[in-house]
C-alpha cells in the first residue's frame, strides 16, 4: 500500500513539472545581439502562454540561412530532436513550406507576399497540413499612397532585402510593380540591398525623388542608419512598412508601433495551438495589426519638405525636436487679456479722455488773466496828442475774466464727473465683456483639441473595422459591400479629422485676436478635467450647491438678481449716465431765470510813442493841465446777463433733456429685466449642465461598451455592419458630449458671474468674503 501511495505521489509530481516542449529556430539572420534578445522574447512569451502543462525548451538555432535547400537540410537535422520549428526570414519559410511532407509542425514568420512567394494560402489559411505563418499584411499600393499624400514623387526607389527578393516570383512581383506605376503615374526602381549600404546607393538612378524600404531585416541597424542618412542628405523623402524605420529617419510609415509584440503574442498562441494538437492547416494567418499614419517631422525640417495640412491633420507626429510649445494658463490668458486687448486699451484712453474733459470744464470756473502787446502806427494827419494818439505806439494789455456764478459753467463740471464716473464703469464693464470672450475662447479650444482627439480615435476605430471587414472578406465570410461601406466611412472620418483640426487652429486664431495677435506662433493651453483645483472651486461654489431643489434654485436666483442690478457696472455706467442727464435738465430749466455774472478786470499800458502827436507842445499842456502823458489806464466791473429771449431754444433743450431721461429710465428697466432674465435662464443652464457631466458621461461609457461588444459580434459576424457603424456614431457623439459637458459647465458658471459683475476668481480676498457675507445674510433673512 505504501509503494502504491509512492508511485502515485511520484507521478503527481511529474505531472506536475509539465511535459517538455522542444522548440528549434531556423533564421535567415546571422547570429546579433538583437537578433537574440528577439528569440528570448518569443520563447518568454510562448512559456507564459502555454502555462505549466508544457515545459518550454529552446532546442537548437540554425543561423545564417541563404538559399531555400538550406533550409531544408536544417529542418531535417532538426526535426528529429524537436517537437516544432519555428522560421525566421523570407527564404527559411520559402524552403520549409516547399517541403511536401512535414514530420513536425512549422510556423514561419517573415512572410512577404503568400502570392509572390509561392506559399500556400486558402482562405485565411495556410491549407498544408503542420504548416501555418504570421502574415504581417502588407499593403505596397496602400503603403505608396499614403506615401504620395505625404510626397508627390515621380521615380520612386524601392529598396528590397536582396534575401527577400531571390524566392519572390519575378513574372509576379513585375505585373505587381508594373500595375501600382500605373495607378500612381510613377516609376518604379527595385533596388536590392545586401550587406553595403554603399551598393545600394550605387544602384539608384539619377533622378530619383521618392524612396521606399520594404522589410529590411537582414541588414545592420548601422549600414541602414548611414543609407537612410545619405537619402535625407539628398534632400530624397522615405517611406517605410517597419516602424523602427522611422527612430532611423525615415519620414514616412504606415504602420503599428507595437507591431513586434503582436507578431510574437499570436506566435505564442499558435505555438500553445499546436502543442495541444490543434491543426495548424486550420489556422488564420492574418495579424489583426491596426495601421497608423506616421510623419517624422524633424526629418521633414531636414529635407526641407513641407508636409500637407491633410497628413499633419490626420497622421501621428513624431521626432519633433523644436523648443517646446510655449503652454498657457487660464489665469495667464486672463492677465494677458488684461494687458493687451485693444478694446481694453481704447476703453482706458476713453477714461483718459473724460478725465481731461473734466479738466476742461473745471477751467471755466477759474480766472482766466490775458496779457497782449499792440504795436500800431496811423497816418500823421489823424495823430494828435490832446487824445493820447501818437503816430506811433507801442501798448502793453492785461485782462483778468473770473466768472462769480454761472449755471453753464457749474452744470457743465457736475455733468463731466458723472460721464467719467460712467466711462469708468463702461470700461469695468468692458473689461468682463473681454475676458468673458477670452475665457470662452480659452474653452473653445479646449473643446476643439478634444473633438480632435476623439475624431482621430474614432478614424483608428473606423480603420480596424475595415480591417475586421478585410478579414472576413479573406475567409469568406462577407462580401466586398462591406469592404467599400467602411472606405466610404474611412474616408468620412478622415474629413471629420481635418475639419475638427481646420476648426482647433481657428480658435486659436480668435484667443490670439483678442491678446492682440501677442502670442506666439504656436501655442498651446492648459486642460481642464473634473480632478483640476480650478473645477473643483467651481463645482463646490455656493451656487452650484445651492442649484438642487426649486426653492433654493429660487432662493438663490433672487439673490443674485438683487446683486447684478446693484452692482453690474453696465447698470451702474447707465445711472450716471441718467445722473449726468437729470443735472443737464436742471441746468435748462435755471437757465430760463438765473443770470449770468462775472467779474473783469483790464490794465492797458504805453510803453513807448513816436512821431506825430507823441509829445506835448505848451499850447496842448495848457489846455491838459499837465506837459505828461498818462501812460496807464485800467477798470474793474462786475457784469450781470440775463436771458430775455433766445428764441425758445431753451424750452426745447429742456424738452430733449426730458426725453432722453425717459429714454435712459426705459434703457433702466430694460436692462434690469435683461440681467434678471439673464441670472435666472443662467442658473437654471448651470443646473443643467451639472447633472449633464455625470449623466453623459455614464452614457458614454455605456455607449462606449455597447460598442465594444457589437465590434467583436461584428467580427465574428453576428451583427449586420449598419448596426456596427449606428454603435459606433453612438459612442463618437456620447464621448464628445461627456467630454464637452465639462466646459460647458464651466462657461455656463462664467456666464453667470458676468450677468452679475464680477468674476469670483479675479475677486481679492476681502471681496469675495464679503460677497459670501452678503449671501449667508440673505439667506438667514429668508430662514
Amino acid at each position: 500500500m505504501k509503494y502504491l501511495l509512492g508511485l502515485a505521489l511520484w507521478f503527481c509530481v511529474i505531472a506536475s513539472s509539465g511535459q517538455q516542449y522542444r522548440i528549434a529556430i531556423i533564421s535567415d539572420f546571422d547570429q546579433t545581439p538583437a537578433l537574440e534578445s528577439v528569440v528570448n522574447q518569443m520563447i518568454r512569451e510562448i512559456d507564459q502562454t502555454t502555462g505549466t502543462s508544457k515545459k518550454i525548451l529552446l532546442e537548437s538555432i540554425s543561423y545564417g540561412i541563404n538559399e531555400v535547400d538550406q533550409a531544408k537540410i536544417a529542418y531535417t537535422t532538426l526535426s528529429v530532436r524537436s517537437d516544432i520549428i519555428i522560421s525566421l526570414g523570407s527564404v527559411s519559410a520559402k524552403g520549409l513550406s516547399s517541403i511536401s511532407d512535414l514530420s513536425i509542425p512549422v510556423i514561419a514568420l517573415g512572410i512577404v507576399d503568400p502570392q509572390l512567394q509561392g506559399i500556400s494560402y486558402s482562405q485565411g489559411k495556410s491549407g498544408k497540413k503542420n504548416f501555418s505563418y504570421i502574415l504581417q499584411t502588407k499593403n505596397l499600393e496602400k503603403e505608396l499612397q499614403a506615401f504620395s499624400k505625404i510626397h508627390n514623387f515621380h521615380h520612386l526607389a524601392v529598396f528590397a532585402d536582396e534575401k527577400s527578393v531571390s524566392i519572390i516570383d519575378t513574372e509576379k512581383s513585375t505585373a505587381l510593380i508594373d500595375s501600382i506605376s500605373n495607378k500612381l503615374k510613377a516609376e518604379i526602381s527595385i533596388i536590392r540591398v545586401g550587406a553595403s549600404f554603399k551598393q545600394a546607393l550605387e544602384q539608384l538612378p539619377i533622378n530619383i525623388d521618392g524612396a521606399y524600404f520594404t522589410n529590411m531585416l537582414t541588414q545592420s541597424e548601422s549600414e541602414l542608419r548611414q543609407l537612410i542618412n545619405e537619402l535625407n542628405q539628398r534632400k530624397i523623402p522615405t517611406f517605410t512598412g517597419n516602424s523602427r524605420l522611422l527612430d532611423f529617419g525615415v519620414l514616412g510609415s504606415l504602420t503599428n508601433e507595437n507591431n513586434l509584440q503582436q507578431v510574437v503574442r499570436k506566435l505564442a498562441i499558435m505555438v500553445d495551438g499546436a502543442a495541444n494538437g490543434d491543426d495548424l492547416s486550420k489556422m488564420y494567418v492574418g495579424l489583426d495589426v491596426e495601421e497608423n499614419f506616421y510623419v517624422n517631422i524633424e526629418t521633414a525640417r531636414k529635407i526641407n519638405l513641407s508636409i500637407p495640412f491633410e497628413v499633419l491633420f490626420t497622421a501621428s507626429l513624431i521626432g519633433d525636436t523644436q523648443s517646446e510649445i510655449k503652454t498657457y494658463s487660464f489665469e495667464e490668458i486672463a492677465e494677458k487679456s488684461i494687458e493687451a486687448n485693444l478694446n481694453i486699451q481704447i476703453s482706458y484712453q476713453d477714461i483718459a479722455i473724460s478725465r481731461q474733459d473734466v479738466k476742461q470744464v473745471k477751467a471755466n470756473l477759474l480766472p482766466s488773466l490775458n496779457g497782449g502787446l499792440t504795436a500800431s502806427q496811423i497816418n500823421d494827419e489823424r495823430a494828435n496828442a490832446l487824445f493820447n494818439s501818437p503816430e506811433r505806439s507801442l501798448t502793453g494789455d492785461l485782462t483778468l475774466n473770473q466768472i462769480i456764478y454761472s449755471e453753464q459753467a457749474i452744470a457743465g463740471l457736475k455733468i463731466s464727473q458723472y460721464l467719467l464716473k460712467a466711462q469708468e464703469y463702461s470700461t469695468e464693464a468692458e473689461v468682463l465683456g473681454i475676458l468673458l470672450d477670452t475665457y470662452s475662447a480659452y474653452l473653445n479650444i479646449l473643446s476643439a483639441k478634444t473633438n480632435v482627439l476623439i475624431q482621430q480615435e474614432n478614424l483608428q476605430n473606423t480603420k480596424k473595422n475595415k480591417e475586421l471587414a478585410e478579414i472576413r472578406v479573406n475567409i469568406g465570410s462577407s462580401n466586398n459591400a462591406d469592404l467599400f461601406r467602411w472606405e466610404s466611412e474611412v474616408a468620412l472620418a478622415t474629413q471629420a479629422v481635418v475639419e475638427a483640426q481646420a476648426g482647433l487652429m481657428t480658435t486659436k486664431l480668435q484667443l490670439d485676436n483678442l491678446l492682440a495677435n501677442k502670442l506666439e506662433s504656436a501655442f498651446d493651453v492648459v486642460d481642464v478635467s473634473l480632478q483640476d483645483e480650478w473645477f473643483a472651486s467651481m463645482s463646490q461654489s455656493p451656487f452650484s450647491k445651492m442649484v438642487k431643489t426649486p426653492e433654493s434654485l429660487k432662493v438663490l436666483s433672487d439673490f443674485l438678481v438683487t446683486e447684478s442690478q446693484d452692482r453690474n457696472p453696465g447698470k451702474k455706467s447707465l445711472i450716471e449716465n441718467i445722473n449726468a442727464t437729470d443735472r443737464q435738465l436742471t441746468q435748462n430749466k435755471r437757465l430760463l431765470y438765473v443770470p449770468t455774472v462775472a467779474l473783469q478786470a483790464q490794465t492797458s499800458q504805453f510803453l513807448a510813442r513816436g512821431g506825430a502827436g507823441s509829445t506835448i507842445n505848451e499850447q496842448q499842456s495848457q489846455f491838459l493841465g499837465t506837459n505828461e502823458f498818462q501812460d496807464n489806464s485800467w477798470f474793474v466791473g462786475v457784469s450781470l446777463s440775463y436771458p430775455i429771449f433766445s428764441g425758445f431754444g431753451r424750452k426745447a433743450s429742456i424738452q430733449q433733456s426730458k426725453v432722453s431721461m425717459d429714454q435712459l429710465d426705459n434703457s433702466k428697466t430694460l436692462l434690469d429685466q435683461n440681467l434678471e432674465l439673464g441670472i435666472r435662464a443662467t442658473v437654471f443652464n448651470l443646473l443643467s449642465a451639472g447633472t449633464n457631466i455625470r449623466f453623459s458621461q455614464e452614457a458614454s461609457r455605456s455607449a462606449e461598451q455597447n460598442f465594444g461588444l457589437v465590434q467583436e459580434n461584428y467580427k465574428q459576424g453576428q451583427v449586420t455592419i449598419t448596426q456596427l457603424i449606428d454603435a459606433q456614431e453612438a459612442a463618437l457623439q456620447a464621448r464628445l458630449a461627456a467630454a464637452l459637458s465639462i466646459y460647458e459647465y464651466i462657461q455656463t458658471h462664467l456666464q453667470l458671474e458676468f450677468n452679475i459683475g464680477a468674476f469670483t476668481m479675479l475677486m481679492p480676498d476681502d471681496q469675495l468674503q464679503d460677497f459670501n457675507n452678503r449671501l449667508q445674510e440673505y439667506l438667514n433673512n429668508q430662514n
